[in-house]
């Protein structure tokens, strides 16, 4: 699985760098059109008007170009100017002969935001106007599907040129002046940054959402949703929403479409986030506040389609939002802080993306001053590097996973494979045990009949195979039946205990003393000649009569030996034993006997 997220990671980098180069080697569109200025080709209108604020909503062009108002203009002073949301119907005033040096050729004004009513009257020098209608009212007026509204206008006898704005969008004006061959070179550029930048975002979320379906880690999903929501909020700042469905979608939903995105675009960030962080297990409490934001992202969503004045809905949304990426960053950072490294990536893309929203937040809020490039570069370039970041993040986060998963495998193997080595020696502690108890007297810890049979019969084998000596010694305690009759059975199994012992203490290692049935003990003596066996046998025998039991006082035994011979069967050398115990008992007792069936040389 490693080299499977490295194959991923560079073909991730292998597809990246060229857009990478390219957006670092190619200046924006907005430097290139910049260039132009120098040439008189591209004009920035900004510092040309003159401005005039109407709160009554009542000034008519008539009185206008009567000069009526002529002392009520003000200067501009700025590049760009904002009025944010105003009631006032707002007249900018342009004077063509200070504005445009080229009158020669056909000219294109371009404003350059979303607007609901804009009308441009161009003033001839006869005193005439022409009315050019335009907005998201007067969409059909377009010479062409494009994001900004357009004029194409005729400078050679223009004198002045009024444009009167109104509706509940905020108001930031963005006007330029373009040749006919500065504005086919504007839209060419504009076509091919926009298609690169898109593309781009595209081919990340594209390339995102098959890491989905390969890993099944639902922060890929969750990302590849949020890059569509992005996309979709960049696109309609950018009024690319008015471009593809201007002609068709309703003016009402194109004032819409802003706070739409962007509630969506804070949903799925959440989203992502809270299931990249995880923060559900490691930050509960913060959790829970990220879904009331999804709950408010969604009132706020309902109140937008419901017409709350867009004022306080765009109000609310910008802070929304704002406070949302703050509080994902901050998130980030105590992750990060408390040592989970999958953050790390986290929150140096979201820092981007944080950069650029409070730029953003600020000059819609009043406190910086408005710039095209809050709206065009300074997004462009954050949203680029914070994809790019967070997918490397998401990258990092399955290798990260991968270790964690490997180590975890690699303890439970070690647990498991110690576990089982516990379990077996305990397995083969109780298999012990139970062989021992399955061979042992329970009374007096001596093999029991069971395992005397098994050792007679290997050793019996053995002596054959072999052509060794094999002697067996059959005990029986003297008038045992007396001692539980006068002492009870305890005392009696007490007599069997210590007989037990003592025969065990008797012999060498290699002799087996097991209990062969009530008071008869049987002693298997491998490689023991039958002189050797009547030899101990006498000596176990003293010892015994000598020994002096703690209840019981001393007893005697009775001992019938037996010798393996040529032709002998396992049970014919046992009967022999047998017999011979009981020519001892019927001698007297507290003896040693043997039958000797054959002549041997051995004995």
């Amino acid at each position: 699985m490693t080299l499977l997220s490295k194959r991923f990671g560079y073909s991730l980098f292998l597809m990246l760098l060229p857009w990478i180069l390219f957006f670092f080697v190619h200046p924006a569109p907005a430097a290139a059109a910049d260039s132009q200025d120098a040439a008189d080709d591209t004009i920035d209108l900004g510092m040309h008007y003159e401005i005039l604020q109407d709160p009554t909503n009542s000034i008519t062009i008539d009185e206008l170009i009567e000069g009526s108002y002529n002392s009520s203009f003000a200067p501009s002073t700025e590049k760009y100017i904002s009025f944010l949301h105003t009631k006032d119907t707002i007249w900018l005033k342009l004077n063509a002969a200070d504005s445009i040096p080229n009158r020669e050729q056909l000219h294109w004004l371009e404003y350059n935001d979303k607007i609901e009513n804009l009308n441009v009257y161009v003033v001839r020098k006869d005193g005439s106007y022409e009315l050019y209608k335009s907005g998201l009212y007067n969409l059909e007026n377009q010479p062409f599907a494009y994001p900004s509204m357009l004029f194409p206008i005729d400078t050679s006898d223009v004198q002045e040129i009024y444009l009167q704005l109104n509706g509940q969008l905020p108001l930031t004006i963005f006007t330029k002046f373009y040749t006919n061959n500065s504005f086919l070179e504007k839209v060419t550029a504009y076509k091919f940054y926009s298609g690169s930048f898109y593309g781009f975002l595209l081919a990340l979320a594209l390339y995102n959402l098959f890491l989905y379906f390969s890993f099944r880690e639902r922060s890929y999903l969750y990302y590849t949703l949020y890059m569509f929501s992005f996309m979709l909020f960049q696109g309609t700042m950018n009024s690319f929403d008015v471009e593809l469905f201007g002609h068709i979608a309703s003016p009402w939903l194109l004032t819409k479409t802003l706070g739409l995105s962007c509630n969506l675009m804070i949903v799925f960030m959440v989203l992502f986030g809270k299931e990249f962080l995880e923060l559900k297990r490691h930050l509960p409490n913060s959790n829970r506040l990220l879904n009331v934001a999804i709950g408010l992202a969604v009132l706020s969503t309902i109140a937008v389609i419901a017409g709350v004045p867009q004022y306080y809905t765009d109000l609310f949304i910008t802070a929304m939002g704002l406070v949302v990426l703050i509080f994902l960053w901050v998130s980030g950072v105590r992750l990060l802080l408390k040592g989970h490294k999958s953050a790390r990536f986290y929150i140096v893309g979201w820092s981007f993306l944080l950069g650029s929203m409070i730029i953003q937040a600020l000059v819609m809020l009043g406190f910086v001053p408005l710039s095209l490039a809050v709206f065009e570069e300074i997004p462009a370039y954050s949203a680029m590097f914070e994809a790019l970041i967070l997918s490397l993040a998401l990258a990092d986060k399955i290798t990260l996973i991968m270790k964690d998963n490997r180590r975890t495998q690699e303890e439970l193997n070690e647990t498991l494979e110690k576990k089982v080595v516990e379990r077996t020696q305990e397995l083969e502690k109780i298999q012990v045990e139970l062989e021992h108890l399955a061979n042992t007297d329970r009374l007096t810890q001596i093999p029991n009949r069971i395992l005397l049979d098994h050792v007679l019969e290997n050793e019996f084998s053995r002596a054959q195979i072999e052509h060794t000596p094999l002697s067996i010694i059959l005990i029986d305690i003297d008038y045992f039946k007396h001692v539980n009759d006068t002492f009870g059975h305890q005392v009696g199994d007490d007599v069997l205990v210590e007989a037990a012992q003592l025969f065990k203490s008797s012999v060498r290692d290699s002799d087996t003393v097991g209990r062969w049935g009530g008071e008869e003990f049987l002693i298997i003596s491998p490689s023991t000649t039958l002189g050797e066996a009547l030899e101990l046998s006498e000596k176990i025998r003293a010892v015994f009569a000598d020994f002096t039991f703690n209840a019981a006082g001393k007893k005697t035994a009775s001992f019938g030996v037996a010798f393996q011979m040529p032709g002998d069967t396992l049970n014919s050398f046992i009967s022999r034993s047998d017999k011979a115990l009981y020519a001892a008992k019927e001698n007297g007792r507290n003896r040693v006997e043997f039958i000797n069936i054959r002549q041997d040389t051995d004995f």
